[in-house]
């Protein structure tokens, strides 16, 4: 979320702004997955999904790998390719 003096936005929502509004953020995911896993290969896809009766709203993500070219199913680990490329980890491996 970004929040400037009269405007606030989610910049994961581009095309769908008019169906955010700023207590979607409470149920969102990604601020806890970019602070647990800070890969730069993984991109965040989100969505509002309607609740019953259009109570109950949420932010709906998908997280998709840009180097496997795959979805990420546990977004807090990540791929599991990305990390094993890492040469600060190959360094302390050997």
């Amino acid at each position: 979320m970004h929040r400037g003096r009269e405007h606030q936005e989610c910049r994961l929502l581009y095309e769908s702004q008019s169906d955010w509004n700023v207590n979607l953020c409470k149920t969102c995911q990604v601020p806890r997955w970019q602070q647990c896993n800070s890969c730069e290969n993984l991109e965040y896809r989100a969505r509002v999904t309607p609740g019953v009766f259009g109570f109950w709203r949420r932010m709906s993500m998908t997280v998709w790998c840009k180097n496997v070219q795959s979805e990420v199913t546990e977004p807090e680990i990540g791929c599991g390719n990305c990390h094993q490329q890492n040469p600060v980890l190959e360094y302390l491996t050997q």
